[in-house]
């Protein structure tokens, strides 16, 4: 059955741009990416270069690397945190299941936004540079 997506509204995306903005400096992500960046065991070739960077006072990850650690988190906190109230404590507003009629219409909406960061990066070369 295929169903039919009503474009966002202007309130919807400004909705969806604080919620990116929040959760993409939010605890829950640098902690996910703080893991992945020391983790040797599964991500050796990006643990290494985040050690060696820090030694640097720099960063290491790519930019691909930092938008899929945003997408793994986000489809992560859907599946698992959206009812933890450490989690939603933080987060500067409420989002309700029925707040974007479906949450996967919310969930749309926020992987289209991390794909246009991610096509940004990628026409202007810098998708796999490492970050300074």
């Amino acid at each position: 059955m295929r169903t039919f997506q009503m474009p966002i509204t202007l309130s919807s995306k400004q909705r969806i741009e604080r919620f990116i903005d929040w959760f993409i400096r939010s605890d829950y992500v640098s902690n996910w990416t703080s893991e992945k960046d020391s983790d040797f065991i599964n991500e050796p070739k990006r643990a290494e270069r985040c050690y060696s960077a820090a030694e640097f006072g720099a960063d290491g990850k790519t930019h691909a690397e930092v938008i899929e650690d945003w997408r793994e988190a986000f489809i992560h906190l859907l599946r698992y945190g959206w009812g933890n109230d450490w989690i939603m404590r933080s987060c500067p507003f409420k989002i309700h299941d029925n707040g974007f009629r479906t949450l996967d219409r919310f969930e749309t909406a926020v992987n289209e936004y991390f794909d246009s960061i991610e096509a940004w990066h990628d026409k202007n070369g810098s998708l796999h540079n490492q970050i300074g």
